[in-house]
This record gives structure tokens, C-alpha cells and sequence, in this order.
């Protein structure tokens, strides 16, 4: 069951919902899913091992990234680029860098599959609420989930992180969202459900927004006031829907 808290939703207008983690779970760990990718390419990157080549590869991603959230690039170059610079490291073949991000994105579009109850509970909170999608990453990856399990026939608007411009925590992100729910909608109408403590109920709380913590597997504690959840079903109890 929810953890429920004394608070009031009767006021709420709007539910927005975090992808990965919320309305998406992942059947694999990270390092099945590189494990499977380096794999297809272990022949060519030879005598690079699995190990070595991600510990490169997460440094200079994580360079890359910090470069689009601050506007220099875009996310398919961060993409790209990942491979790229880790691939010439190695004095590897760089061609090996588009089929490489392609097939990681097979990878996970194959392993990311939504919760039981995912579309029931967005068509039944549809029905009586403006509700909408905001998740961090990049267009490319994160519209293929979308588009992959048809979430925009679910929910009222979608927005990537990339789209924006911005990224959770940062509250403009989340200004971005709910201009799409609405010109008349206030962040106090707006419900939040995510599974992250920081990008999600953090950046919510600092945009004015009601938070909901999205925990199936019971090992984060939200802060004092904001209710828990294990299954998104328990929201149709605590929106009394």
C-alpha cells in the first residue's frame, strides 16, 4: 500500500510522470546490457577487454554529457562521440561507432518494458486529469521508448530533457513541462511521480510541484511529507480515482 501522509490532493489538476524507474522498468542490470554490447564488437576491439573499454568510455560520456546540458552540443553527438573518443583511446577502428550506439539502443529498447500497470493507471488518470511525461535523456533514446509502447496515446504531452534544453533537477525543466500542460496550470495543481531522489522529487519540490516517490523495490526513504509508492496502482488510491 501507499504511504500515506495527511496531505490533500483534492486540489491537483495535473499528474506528471518520470519515465525510467516510474512507468518503465528495466529487466537487466547496466552491465548486462554493455556486457552484450561489447560482445558483438569483442573481435574488432580485441585485445581491449569489456572492463577497459567502459571504464574509458563512462569518463568521456560523462564529459560529453555535462557538455549538452550546457548547450554546446547536442545529445547525438554525445552519443556518438562517446564512442568515438573512447574507440581512437584504443587506436580502435572509430567506423565501429555508429553500429556500436546503434545497437546499444536495440539493447535497451529490448530490456525496457513498462510496470503491469502502467497504461491502466495513465488511461484511468487521463480521464480526470491533465497528465504528461518529463524524463531526462537523450531525444533519440527516450523518444523510442515513447513511441515504442505508444505512451503519447496515454498521456497529454511528452518532453525529453534534450527537447528542453534543460535537465532534472533544474526547476526550467520542469517550467518547460508545465507550459505544455497548460497556460493556466500552477505548480501547486501539479503532481510529480519519480524514482529518483534528487532529479525528481528534489527538482519538483524546488519548482513548486507536489512529489511523489516511485519505490518498487522499498530502499529509498523520500523526505519527510512526500508519500511513497511501490506500484503506480497505489496513486488511484491516494487520488481517490
Amino acid at each position: 500500500m501507499a504511504d500515506k501522509n495527511v496531505e490533500d490532493y483534492s486540489h491537483i489538476t495535473t499528474v506528471i510522470f518520470d519515465m525510467d524507474g516510474t512507468l518503465i522498468r528495466h529487466t537487466w542490470q547496466l552491465n548486462q546490457i554493455t556486457e552484450a554490447l561489447f560482445e558483438q564488437f569483442a573481435s574488432e576491439l580485441a585485445p581491449v577487454t569489456h572492463d577497459l573499454f567502459f571504464d574509458q568510455f563512462w569518463g568521456k560520456s560523462e564529459d560529453l554529457w555535462y557538455m549538452m546540458v550546457d548547450g554546446a552540443i547536442d545529445g547525438n553527438t554525445v552519443a556518438k562521440y562517446s564512442y568515438f573518443n573512447t574507440l581512437r583511446s584504443f587506436e580502435k577502428d572509430i567506423a565501429l561507432a555508429e553500429p556500436m550506439l546503434n545497437s546499444w539502443n536495440e539493447l535497451v529498447l529490448a530490456e525496457a518494458i513498462p510496470f503491469d500497470d502502467t497504461l491502466t493507471v495513465l488511461d484511468t488518470l487521463q480521464k480526470k486529469y491533465t497528465t504528461g511525461i518529463l524524463t531526462n535523456g537523450f531525444i533519440t533514446l527516450q523518444r523510442g521508448k515513447i513511441e515504442k509502447y505508444g505512451f503519447a496515446n496515454h498521456v497529454d504531452f511528452t518532453l525529453v530533457s534534450e527537447e528542453a534544453g534543460y535537465h532534472k533537477p533544474d526547476s526550467r525543466v520542469f517550467e518547460e513541462a508545465l507550459k505544455l500542460a497548460g497556460e493556466t496550470i500552477k505548480p501547486q495543481e501539479v503532481l510529480y511521480v519519480g524514482d529518483n531522489l534528487i532529479a525528481d522529487i528534489q527538482g519538483a519540490q524546488k519548482t513548486g510541484l507536489t512529489p511523489i516517490l516511485m519505490n518498487p523495490h522499498d530502499h529509498l526513504e523520500p523526505p519527510s511529507g512526500v508519500a511513497k509508492i511501490k506500484r503506480l496502482s497505489e496513486l488511484l488510491d491516494l487520488l481517490k480515482v
